[in-house]
């Protein structure tokens, strides 16, 4: 499973589930935390696989890959709050190149339990931030946390993934961003290698699929035009690069549609 480095919409978002859900493997700047008021969601975080039960958390650090699935569609009531730690300032120790000893947290206290409740369908952003602060800062207290070094490329890394979002339709390619950022290209490859922890070719491929795969479930256009509007320069290279994250071609996607999201 070949992750991707997502983009959040914003410093904060809050999702409240009904079920257990699957995602695919990614990793993002934000910290990441989950809670389960009843049931149960199954998740992979840096390589390791955990079910969070009922009135448990699992706290997810910045640029750790982690996924979400499930073994059957099954009811879970679950939120998730992926929030920038830079909104609240110094306020939290920097966790930016960390790693918890454990993710996972089995003895949640009341207090934490309470502001899960208040901002699972809270729509006020200053109380969810509120909110989330209060979750986050009471959460770590439970982590031993190990620090992680990381090569000192955050700000660039950031604005590659910046620049290949904004422009994977095009033709792009290492020699690139390469030119775009004044550094080499062997340099590039090593920031992919070091800190995304995908290839670029890989991580382009991946980006194009996710666009294409959209399409297919939202426009009626042809497989051909969709595969040319991602960015892909043959069918075959988009068949290949389709199969590879989604297990079927893009036509078994489209005629088989509703058993990816039932």
């Amino acid at each position: 499973m070949v992750p991707f480095y997502e983009i959040q919409p914003s410093d904060l978002n809050v999702i409240h589930n009904s079920r257990e859900i699957r995602f695919h493997a990614h990793m993002h700047k934000h910290i990441e935390i989950i809670y389960v008021f009843e049931g149960g969601q199954h998740v992979n975080i840096d390589g390791v696989t955990y079910e969070v039960k009922a009135g448990q958390a699992a706290v997810i650090f910045p640029d750790i890959v982690h996924y979400y699935y499930r073994n059957d569609v099954r009811p879970a009531d679950a939120v998730l709050v992926i929030c920038n730690q830079k909104l609240f300032g110094g306020v939290l120790p920097d966790i930016t190149n960390a790693k918890p000893e454990s993710p996972i947290i089995t003895d949640v206290d009341e207090a934490s339990a309470y502001a899960f409740s208040q901002i699972a369908d809270c729509t006020s952003f200053p109380e969810k931030i509120g909110w989330s602060l209060v979750i986050i800062s009471k959460l770590l207290k439970k982590i031993k946390i190990n620090k992680d070094k990381h090569m000192p490329v955050e700000s660039l890394a950031e604005e590659m993934i910046e620049f290949i979002t904004l422009n994977f339709k095009q033709d792009i390619s290492l020699d690139t961003l390469a030119k775009e950022f004044n550094v080499s290209k062997y340099y590039i490859s090593h920031i992919f290698s070091n800190r995304i922890r995908i290839n670029f070719r890989n991580y382009l491929a991946l980006l194009r699929t996710e666009y294409a795969a959209g399409l297919i479930r939202t426009t009626n256009d042809s497989i051909t035009n969709i595969c040319l509007s991602a960015g892909f320069a043959s069918q075959r290279t988009f068949n290949r690069a389709f199969k590879q994250i989604y297990g079927v071609t893009p036509r078994e996607y489209k005629n088989n549609i509703n058993e990816f999201y039932n």
